[in-house]
């Protein structure tokens, strides 16, 4: 499906990012714009900033960035064309479809989702219909799986055969390139494809919208010397790391519920849920990134973690309870006995029986104590000082202090310890901690000022380049004054610095296509390193607008001193380009032996020198530039 643009337009316009953003992150106003934690990742000092002016948003910390669309996009995982349906729904706007080609990205998006598709349908076939398949059917009947759960998760079967999947695609028209790219099938030495799954049970892996981004496949053939699973690779629709498998499905009920429960692999997930636990979601059998934390918490910050009982289990559990607590998570963890997984658990002795373990389930205190203790940490006096140490790091990881506080007390009972030894202790580690997100905000901080340093060419002087900034900065103003004063003495090409060339390139493709608003200018750079540095411009802490009075009754002043900025700035620019081509003219001069031309570079240094008085006249005159 393809918006027209006038839509895609009129729904952007129409859209308020600071509304939108609203709805996901906390936001506070500060001066013009509005600060917050950033969502796309882990932090406890705002760096996420929104303005309401150009309705665009950027991240100083991770350097995400952009306008309501790509917010959507970012914060749910969907496609462009899902992002302008939603927004268009929340305008009760209806949308018209233009039976135009899509363009290029829009479409490779939609393409790959497409391919996706085939493939899942191809190995659902195959499971529940192929002579083929009869080994994956018995499978997940062994496994308790019924056909109704097969349905809703799509379970499928690849055949064992090299080139099945790749003669479906085949035929179907599928771009094979595209299909090798999202890991369906693969190139030999000389280039011929093949099927990448084969002789495997298929997991199609959705995003939280629905869509099929990947696969897992489980081997059927346990003596073929081969891993036990593969998964798809990273892609642009498919990244392990922000994937939570089963959220699409189990999302409303951990809403309703308030709680997620996470669990390692697929069939942990399918059991769970066909046996009516519907609130859970597996990591893939990955440690639990930072992303996946963050995509969870958009649906409750209440968790419970149930990995294998195995010491692996046990290990990535531990691991877990970091990333959880740094995000405000409040964390239990079940202990099931050896030798069970949730699948088994569920399987063997019921629903009843598992959600006692939900409920009697241990917090992170006592759950890391017990695993202390099993390890034999508490059996020297040394070893106990450094395992409750490491609960006191736990415990410092906790932004509330009332529960910091609580935690502290159940520690000190629990090994009869003086609660102000253990309140130094935390202490101590608060401040380490405080420090160690100083040293790092600092290094961001000097990043993020060095960035647009760094960006001089060698062949830049100091103060082209600076003119070149602040022309830029006053150019993302989304004042069409502005860009008039400037594009009407300056071309683009006057800007000798790559990346300020292309900005001043979009930002008159924008303003010639009756489009001046900042969300635009940054939209049409397609240069991610490009827009980040537009970002950064237009909502850094050197914006030109945060230089004078913010009041609202003063906002034509703020004009005025924006207008009267970009004049001087485009006179003093004009005039260094001038003393540029004169002082290259002189230098030539000296150098050239044809007479001729000698004398035509000495006309050409008297016209220019007649251009920079002329410019130098109109400097007290704000009408001449």
């Amino acid at each position: 499906m393809q918006i027209p643009e006038h839509q895609v337009e009129e729904i952007r316009a129409n859209t308020d990012i600071v509304d939108l953003i609203s709805g996901y992150v906390q936001l506070r106003k500060r001066g013009r714009n509005y600060i917050g934690l950033c969502p796309f990742h882990n932090e406890k000092t705002p760096s996420f900033t929104v303005s309401p002016d150009k309705q665009i948003y950027h991240c100083f910390g991770c350097h995400a960035g952009g306008n309501a669309y790509k917010f959507l996009m970012e914060y749910k995982n969907i496609s462009f064309v899902e992002s302008v349906q939603e927004l268009a729904e929340n305008l009760g706007i209806k949308l018209e479809e233009n039976s135009a080609p899509n363009t290029e990205e829009k479409s490779e998006f939609e393409e790959l989702y497409e391919i996706n598709v085939i493939a899942a349908k191809y190995f659902s076939n195959n499971l529940l219909k192929s002579d083929g398949g009869k080994i994956a059917r018995e499978y997940f009947k062994n496994r308790k799986i019924k056909s109704t759960t097969n349905t809703t998760f799509g379970l499928g079967y690849a055949l064992p055969e090299w080139d099945k999947l790749l003669h479906h695609l085949t035929e179907s028209k599928v771009n094979l390139q595209k299909a090798k790219d999202i890991g369906l099938i693969d190139t030999r030495d000389n280039g011929t494809f093949y099927d990448k799954y084969r002789g495997r049970t298929i997991f199609p892996i959705f995003s939280p919208n629905g869509r099929v981004i990947g696969f897992g496949g489980r081997v059927m053939n346990k003596e073929e010397k081969t891993a036990k699973y593969i998964n798809s690779p990273e892609s642009k629709i498919y990244s392990k790391r922000k994937t939570l498998y089963g959220l699409y499905h189990s999302k409303e009920e951990i809403r309703r519920l308030d709680r997620a429960i996470l669990v390692e692999g697929y069939m942990d997930v399918i059991s769970l849920f066909q046996n009516g636990v519907k609130n859970v979601v597996a990591s893939s059998g990955t440690a639990l990134t930072e992303e996946q934390v963050l995509l969870l918490s958009r649906f409750t910050k209440n968790i419970v973690v149930n990995f294998d009982a195995d010491l692996a289990g046990q290990k990535a559990a531990t691991r877990s309870i970091e990333v959880l607590l740094k995000n405000g998570f409040d964390v239990k963890l079940i202990s099931l006995p050896n030798g069970e997984d949730p699948d088994s658990y569920i399987n063997n002795f019921g629903t009843e029986e598992f959600n006692k373990q939900v409920e009697n389930a241990k917090d992170f205190l006592e759950f890391q104590t017990e695993q202390f203790s099993n390890s034999g940490a508490f059996d020297d006096s040394k070893k106990s000082a450094e395992a409750i140490r490491e609960l006191v790091k736990y415990v410092a990881l906790i932004e509330d202090e009332l529960k910091r506080n609580i935690l502290i007390k159940t520690i000190s009972k629990k090994f009869n310890l003086r609660e102000k030894l253990l309140e130094k202790e935390l202490d101590n580690v608060l401040e380490l901690n405080e420090k160690n997100e100083t040293k790092s905000k600092v290094r961001i901080e000097k990043k993020n000022t060095t960035n647009i340093s760094l960006l001089q060419n060698e062949t830049d002087s100091n103060a082209s380049f600076q003119f070149e900034k602040e022309l830029i900065k006053l150019m993302l103003e989304s004042s069409e004054e502005i860009i008039e004063n400037v594009l009407d003495y300056i071309h683009p090409d006057d800007f000798k610095n790559k990346t300020f060339n292309t900005i001043a390139s979009t930002v008159e493709k924008c303003y010639h296509k009756g489009g001046i608003a900042t969300s635009q200018i940054i939209e049409e750079i397609s240069d991610e390193s490009v827009k980040t540095v537009a970002l950064s411009l237009a909502l850094g802490d050197e914006i030109i607008s945060d230089k004078w009075n913010k009041k609202k009754d003063d906002e034509d002043k703020i004009k005025l001193n924006h207008l009267q900025k970009a004049k001087d700035l485009v006179r003093k620019f004009r005039i260094s380009l001038i003393d540029s081509q004169i002082k290259a003219n002189n230098h030539q001069i000296v150098v050239e032996e044809n007479e001729e031309a000698i004398m035509e570079l000495m006309r050409e240094n008297k016209e220019l020198t007649l251009q920079r008085k002329m410019i130098m006249d109109g400097e007290g005159n704000s009408d001449l530039i």
